[in-house]
């Protein structure tokens, strides 16, 4: 069968559309902020370069437990919805492909909290870069 005969209608097209929208257009905007901010603020650094390193962190760690505990519920889900029996009748019923989904759930809200945390992280540090005084903010040495 067909890799969209598999997914189709499961979890995992959940996954592979949170891979783009949060492992490549959330990336890119938050990192395009990141980048504006100082300028727009009258500053020439945010306000902790290493809270920017600990957001990045998390969100790759979120986005990544996310997605892949999608693609895994979706296979399983795909993979048990057509499942058939000798007499043709369905092997599991649709609320046995939900409990069987719920592990990659709980570690999707755990992915989803790695997010989460992270633009936290961020608007903490935007605030503290925007309530500044202007030019007070330098950029950090860079480690050799």
């Amino acid at each position: 069968k067909t890799v969209n005969a598999l997914s189709h209608y499961t979890d995992w097209t959940v996954g592979h559309v949170h891979s783009g929208a949060l492992g490549w257009v959330a990336m890119v905007s938050i990192g395009s902020i990141y980048h504006l901010i100082p300028h727009l603020f009258g500053q020439k650094a945010m306000y902790s370069t290493k809270l920017v390193n600990v957001h990045f962190w998390f969100a790759t760690i979120g986005v990544v437990l996310y997605i892949v505990a999608m693609w895994m519920s979706g296979v399983l889900q795909g993979l048990m919805w057509r499942a058939v029996n000798a007499d043709g009748t369905l092997t599991y019923s649709f609320v046995e492909s939900l409990e069987a989904s719920k592990p990659f759930y709980v570690v999707r809200f755990v992915g989803g909290c790695f997010v989460v945390a992270g633009m936290l992280i961020m608007a903490y540090n935007t605030y503290r870069t925007v309530s500044a005084p202007k030019g007070s903010l330098v950029p950090e040495p860079a480690a050799a």
